[in-house]
Parts: structure tokens; sequence; C-alpha cells
């Protein structure tokens, strides 16, 4: 189900309403925050999100990329308290990539909202997908076996159902599904700088599991991960240049608007060129995240792979720039609890370095670069 611009801007306001109220209601303090169980309601339900990416003979809508990134953007922006990077997003590309009978089964639990899925990333703080998690038993899809290792930062991993993890069995990499309220799953939350998103630790011992496939190609899922959070990026920036514009329109110093000033107007150009620079980089990964999910070969892939990493250097600098400089326009009232801004920072801060910095993905892109220019 492809869509065209105006239906994208229709679906973008269309959760921009639905998730308006913000995040501010379902902060606690020193815990994992509530999940919004309204909004996630709507968006399951009513609005039938959790399928997007979902190929339709699954139970889903059988969109790509592109409008999952409209989704998140938009949820970004107001920094909705749902698992939607997490559960719409990370785990339904893994499974997509998975693409087994047992994944599809899982796939169409997740476009019906019966359950939410976290990925125990192998290295959340990198783009290394070698598995750390060990699992005994058969390695065959639909087999069972015991899932043994520690996994951290995993992204609302402590209300997730399904527990999605690479593990190492035997000689041979596979994706296993776990439940997460079994006895020999152990989750922790974790302190996080990101207020309005849980990130926990699992410990998994002998835990029981499902293997969902085989010889995974985990790489290009993380890479499907780092356009989605480039999507997330790109509306952290936005929602911060949007503030500090209008903030600059409302404040008066010397009985003129703030945003009269040439310093200000100057700051506020500078800051939307290097967003809508980042947003080019995300059309580019989206646009070749779809090509590989429509015809998934080796190149493809090796695209995909320049292509994210490109994305979430660039989207990762705007968001965290733009997030920085906002602070300053808005004054003293951007640092105060009460207002928004920080809790914008937070999260453009978590996401800079979730799967790798932009220094470590300008080094990924540029040495996968390098490389295609000397087989050339």
């Amino acid at each position: 189900m492809a869509i065209d611009a105006r239906e994208r801007a229709a679906l973008a306001e269309a959760v921009r309403e639905a998730a308006a109220t913000g995040p501010r209601g379902h902060l606690t303090e020193g815990d994992a925050p509530r999940r919004d169980g309204g909004l996630w309601k709507v968006l399951t339900d009513q609005m039938g999100l959790t399928g997007l990416l979902v190929a339709e003979e699954h139970g889903g809508a059988g969109a790509g990329i592109a409008e999952a990134a409209v989704v998140l953007e938009e949820l970004a922006r107001q920094l909705a308290v749902v698992p939607s990077l997490s559960s719409m997003g990370m785990a339904t590309a893994l499974l997509r990539v998975v693409d087994t009978p047992e994944a599809h089964s899982l796939l169409g639990e997740l476009a019906a909202g019966a359950v939410t899925a976290a990925v125990a990333w192998p290295a959340p703080e990198g783009y290394d997908v070698t598995p750390s998690l060990a699992a005994i038993g058969s390695c065959t899809p639909g087999r069972r076996v015991a899932v043994s290792g520690r996994a951290e930062f995993v992204v609302d991993g402590l209300d997730a159902d399904i527990l999605l993890a690479p593990a190492r069995c035997d000689d041979v990499d596979v994706v296993v599904s776990i439940d997460a309220s079994d006895a020999w799953v152990q989750r922790t939350t974790m302190n996080s700088l990101d207020l309005t998103r849980g990130l926990s630790v699992v410990e998994f011992t002998e835990a029981p599991g499902t293997v969902l496939g085989s010889k995974i190609p985990v790489q290009v899922a993380l890479d499907l991960a780092l356009v989605l959070i480039a999507a997330e990026q790109i509306g952290i920036g936005q929602q911060c240049h949007d503030a500090a514009t209008a903030w600059a329109k409302e404040r008066v110093q010397f009985d003129r608007p703030i945003g009269q000033f040439q310093a200000i107007k100057h700051q506020l150009v500078s800051l939307l060129m290097e967003l809508e620079l980042a947003r080019s980089s995300l059309e580019v990964a989206i646009e070749s995240a779809d090509q590989y999910l429509k015809t998934p070969t080796p190149a493809a892939a090796r695209a995909l792979g320049v292509a994210a990493s490109v994305a979430k250097a660039r989207c990762g600098d705007a968001a965290m720039l733009v997030a920085d400089e906002s602070l300053h326009i808005l004054g003293g009232i951007g640092f105060t609890w009460e207002h928004d801004a920080h809790l914008y920072f937070r999260r453009a801060k978590t996401l800079e370095v979730l799967l790798g910095t932009p220094d470590a993905h300008r080094r990924r892109f540029s040495t996968m670069l390098l490389e295609d220019a000397v087989n050339a």
C-alpha cells in the first residue's frame, strides 16, 4: 500500500492530533514512564498503525518505511509515551527481515495490537550485530531453545510482551522470540536520560524461546532501525525549531519581538538549513529501505547500509544542534522543568548514541564507500 504526498500529510496530521496531549501526564519520579494506554489503543484499534509495516496477507496495511517514518516522526514531535519505535518500528522491521511463517504469525499479532515487542540488540551502543546471547537446542525455525545472557538498553523492554533476541545457536545466528513474562527472564529498569521512554536490562537464564529464523541478515534489520531512529530525530529537531520560532515571535525585548533581531533570525535560518539537509538524507535512506523490502538483494542491502548510516549521522547531529540552540533562543524559560524543551533535548541525546554515534556511522559509511570504490 503506497500512499501519495497528500495522504501522507493527512496521516501526519491525524497522528499529531491523536498525540496532542503530550507526555507530561505519564512521567514518573525516578522510574520508567507509564505507557499512554489510551493513545496506544487509538493508534492500534482505531487507526491500525501497528500494522503499517506488516503485509496485507499477514493482517497488516502493507505500507512501507516511508509511511512508518511519517508516524514515528509525528509521535516523536509529541514525545508520545507509546512503544512506537520499539514495537511498531524496530521489532516489526526485524520480523519483516526474518520472513518465515513463524515471523509472519507474530507479525499478525503485532498488527492486531494483541502484543507489543522489543528487540534485545547485541550492541545497542553501536551497530555490531554479532550475537551476545547463547541459545541451546535445535536451530530450526519453530523449534524451542533455551536462551542465556544479558542485554542492556532494551528500548521499552520493561513493558513489552515479547522480546526478540538475536542469538548464537551452535554455529548459526538465529532470531528467537521469548515471552517477556517468563520466570527465567528478569527485567530491570535502567536510569535513562530520556524521561519519556523506558530502557531496561534483561537477563536471560535458560529462558525458553522459539526460533523464528536462522541465518538472518540482522544487519539489514538494524539498518532499517537506523532509518526509523533518524525519522524520530527529524521529528525532535522540527518540533524544537517550531517552538523556538514561535517564541521568537512572542518574546519582546526593547519593545520588539526578539525574532526581529538579526542574530536570532540568522540563527533560526541556519538551524532550519541543517534540519532540511538532514531531512534530505533521511528521504534517501527511506527510499533505500523501501527498495530493499521490495527487492532484497545484496546490492540493495549494501545501499541501505550506506544510506542508513548517513541518515543516522546527519539527523543525529541536526537534532542535537537544534535542540541545544533552541534552548538558548527560549532563554530562561527553556531551562525550567515546566517547559518541555529539556525533554526534547534528552530524547535527542539518547537517540544520538543509540545504535551508534554520528562519528561511528561516519566511519562506517565512509569505509563502505571506500570498499565499493576499490572493488569497482
